[in-house]
């Protein structure tokens, strides 16, 4: 792979196969490309890379940069274009393992290159971050000017579902559920629909990036505690208590995120599943489908899509990802789209 300017996607390393499915969602005008690093894509044409700072599994994106097998900091240093910029800082860090060079003597060193052009730096607020990711992976530098907030946590864990008024065990982890969201929506106008929406917490990540939102259910309690966790969150959503089997759709639908409540995984539970689904396509077959189920654990990869036995009448497959949760149980993220075969 050659140093020629180009957009590089940075993902975080927490499931990078999700990850790479949320960007190509959330840059949907791009051609969106695997290198051999498991964290590092190339983007080819715009798109709105402020989107990074709406995504769970993208640390940032880098552009006007490049990416290259790591050789030597001289060489690194030679590849990059440096220019006059006022306010900026250089931030250096780390995917898979261990180059041996130290981050430090990076941020330096091409400072230095700046510095040279004349180029001021601010270290606590920098307008401009210019970045520098060592991917260990497959021995890649990438480098360009940062969108998006970087490595680091960035308070998914303020947001943890346990720290809701309303918690139930079973509630989704926030990350996933923006995930989830990101994936199903992209870059479309129009409501997130939860037909059986719990605690809220697919609803309050949908919420937090922008889009319209509105959460189902039946069980009151869960309506009147959603509705905490809402207020708590301070997003704009709505929820309202209905039957996900009959429920009227919002017309400008961008897309259904669903966790289904589940125990036993009796028939019953499928079967409310497959009515849910029936009146879901009997009022649009034009938005996208993410619904996350339980499986057995043992079935995951996070660095690849997985095969699944797991039918949704009136849908295709598009893609499935496994999630571990714990030993004895684990999840699988379904990307479908209404099928045209009768």
């Amino acid at each position: 792979m050659q140093s020629d300017a180009t957009t590089i996607i940075a993902l975080r390393g927490w499931h990078p196969a999700i990850a790479r499915a949320e960007a190509k969602a959330m840059f949907a005008d791009s051609d969106i490309a695997r290198t051999d690093s498991r964290r590092l894509l190339t983007a080819t044409g715009e798109s709105d890379w402020e989107n990074a700072k709406l995504m769970s599994g993208c640390e940032c994106v880098l552009v006007n940069g490049g990416i290259s097998k790591w050789t030597s900091l001289e060489n690194l240093l030679q590849q990059i274009k440096s220019e006059k910029v006022e306010d900026m800082a250089v931030e250096c860090w780390r995917h898979e393992g261990k180059i041996p060079v130290a981050t430090k003597d990076i941020e330096r060193q091409v400072g230095g290159l700046f510095h040279d052009k004349g180029s001021t730096f601010n270290l606590e607020n920098p307008k401009r971050r210019f970045g520098i990711v060592l991917d260990n992976s497959a021995g890649y530098v990438a480098w360009g000017w940062m969108i998006g907030q970087g490595p680091g946590k960035h308070g998914w864990s303020a947001m943890r579902a346990n720290k809701r008024p309303f918690f139930r065990p079973v509630s989704l982890e926030p990350r996933l559920a923006r995930a989830a969201v990101n994936i199903a929506a992209g870059v479309s106008e129009g409501y997130v629909v939860d037909p059986m929406c719990g605690t809220g917490g697919i609803l309050i990540e949908s919420a937090l990036t922008g889009r319209p939102t509105l959460g189902i259910d039946f069980d009151p309690v869960m309506v009147e505690g959603c509705q905490q966790n809402i207020d708590w969150a301070e997003v704009n959503a709505e929820v309202k208590r209905g039957d996900a089997t009959r429920f009227e759709l919002p017309k400008n639908l961008a897309a259904v995120v669903v966790d289904p409540p589940y125990g036993r995984n009796s028939p019953s539970d499928e079967r409310l599943i497959e009515d849910m689904l029936t009146n879901i396509l009997a009022q649009d077959v034009d938005s996208k489908l993410v619904a996350i189920l339980p499986v057995e654990s043992g079935g995951e990869n996070l660095d690849e899509e997985i095969s699944t036995n797991i039918k949704l009448p009136g849908y295709r497959i598009d893609a499935a990802f496994g999630i571990p949760v714990h030993k004895s149980l684990g999840r699988v993220m379904i990307i479908a789209s209404a099928s045209t075969q009768d």
